[in-house]
């Protein structure tokens, strides 16, 4: 991760959660995983990657209490969408993802839309005009 992105992400992430020793037990441990996707895609793909990561959760939420596939898939499909491959930098964010809705699911009280949206912020902050 360049300094930058790490500046950026975590101040983002104070600016949503407040001071790091004050973050819950499920930020704290969630946001090492964040870092880890936004590390290997930098800011453009990461971008991609945590609007499909949204997109899907907000289908897993809207299906819950239905037969559906889950998380996975449901992320998959987007990924699919938009010729996504398999680099060890886009699998370590696949599995990064995949690490985050597990804690999730473990820890009810963690806010993982709010992660992934300050994680956007954070990407969107940082992405150069194409101009340039």
């Amino acid at each position: 991760m360049t300094h930058d992105m790490e500046h950026s992400l975590y101040a983002h992430l104070r600016e949503r959660f407040g001071d790091e020793a004050e973050w819950p037990e499920a930020t704290a441990l969630m946001a090492p995983y964040l870092r880890i996707v936004v590390d290997a895609l930098g800011p453009e793909d990461a971008v991609t990657f945590l609007t499909a990561v949204r997109q899907a959760l907000d289908e897993e939420a809207a299906r819950a209490g239905t037969i559906h596939l889950g998380f996975s898939a449901h992320l998959w499909s987007r990924l699919d969408a938009v010729s996504w491959d398999g680099s060890p930098a886009r699998a370590s964010a696949w599995e990064s993802a995949l690490a985050l809705h597990r804690l999730a699911a473990l820890m009810p009280s963690s806010r993982l839309t709010d992660l992934v949206d300050t994680g956007l912020r954070s990407c969107r902050a940082l992405r150069v005009p194409a101009g340039r």
